[in-house]
């Protein structure tokens, strides 16, 4: 009895000094996890205030900045609970990882749509309560049981105009030509669109590309391999296409108007073909914000939020409504723009969820 007298008034002292800023909620957390007790429980006493906070876990940087200013501004004016977060990647393994240990500090994950399809199969995530998530505000496929797609994002390509000047590269198949259209290429080093892009480019029709036929694309890919290298962040392929490393180079989408304005115009943007690949919002498996996760969420459905997001961050929004209010000058650069509508390719989740070690694995083996 003394031992649990003296465990609840520690853990009470914790959450006093986590209230009061002094201690980290990880700390504070992981406390609550040495002592055995969970954390709502703490938090039904004097504690309660303590964890009303949702923590976002994302990559940091700009998007850190964007989503506080976009979504977690609104969220707080309309709920009184702060965004904070935690900017050290929220990869599929570390969250398993944190899941598994019982220490869950992060109430909503900034990822892909594929990681809710393979970390709910394995019991990583709660699922979204879409009595307050609306299915409606997002592209048609993209609200799934574990996860659902607030923002897209695209892989397309980019060309330098000086060195086409009789005609400029259109398609993925114009990429990968390079006896009609010579120079170096850029690649994305982690197979997600470049497999989509091999494919295209080897004649795959757009709305047919899945399952993906992946000894077709590495035949595809590894045919120009030595006019190709690979980037593994979206500075690197910037970097290699401002610095003038490449004719051609694989870009994400929402960089690609900035690299036009950099470079004056000389390197250009091509959206025909490209893939968009759905951002989404999922919940780790006993999240310590409960119920709150999914008001945040349905917040950064509204139109405001997603208008914002993309004004900040380039990553064009999923609801419908906000599509339709995106100014005309915007539209170019917006995957799901009237406009682009037509030219692009879809990603496919559940195939990516179900596959991706397999499909990177056997990409990596090839570019090595």
């Amino acid at each position: 009895m003394h031992d649990k007298n003296f465990m609840r008034e520690t853990l009470l002292q914790g959450a006093q000094a986590f209230q009061a800023g002094k201690m980290e909620r990880r700390s504070f957390l992981a406390l609550c996890g040495i002592a055995g007790f969970a954390s709502a429980s703490v938090l039904a006493g004097k504690a309660e205030a303590a964890a009303s906070e949702i923590v976002m876990w994302n990559w940091g940087g700009q998007s850190e900045e964007c989503h506080q200013s976009a979504i977690g501004a609104a969220f707080t004016k309309d709920t009184g609970i702060p965004l904070k977060f935690d900017t050290s990647g929220p990869l599929q393994g570390k969250i398993k990882e944190m899941v598994d240990s019982g220490h869950v500090t992060a109430d909503v994950c900034d990822a892909d749509l594929f990681d809710a399809v393979a970390l709910g199969k394995t019991g990583h995530l709660e699922a979204l309560d879409y009595s307050v998530i609306d299915k409606t505000k997002t592209v048609d496929g993209y609200a799934l049981e574990f996860g659902i797609s607030i923002i897209l994002y695209g892989y397309a390509f980019m060309y330098d105009t000086q060195a086409y000047p009789d005609g400029a590269p259109a398609s993925w198949a114009d990429f990968f030509d390079t006896a009609k259209f010579p120079g170096t290429r850029s690649l994305y080093k982690w197979a997600n669109g470049s497999l989509e892009a091999a494919l295209m480019a080897d004649g795959v029709e757009k709305d047919k590309l899945y399952p993906l036929d992946i000894d077709r694309a590495i035949k595809k890919i590894t045919a120009i391999k030595a006019d190709t290298i690979y980037w593994g962040s979206g500075s690197e392929a910037h970097d290699m296409i401002v610095n003038g490393e490449v004719s051609m180079g694989m870009v994400w989408q929402n960089r690609g108007r900035s690299i036009e304005t950099e470079t004056n115009g000389r390197y250009k943007l091509v959206m025909n073909q490209a893939l968009a690949m759905p951002g989404a919002y999922i919940v780790p498996k006993g999240n310590p914000g409960g119920a709150d996760v999914m008001k945040f969420i349905a917040t950064a459905q509204s139109v405001p939020a997603q208008l914002d997001l993309f004004a900040c961050l380039g990553m064009t929004p999923t609801n419908p409504e906000a599509i339709a209010q995106m100014a005309e000058v915007d539209q170019p650069y917006s995957i799901t723009s009237a406009a682009n509508m037509p030219m692009i390719a879809l990603n496919d989740p559940t195939w990516w969820g179900e596959n991706t070690d397999a499909a990177v694995n056997a990409f990596l083996a090839a570019i090595s």
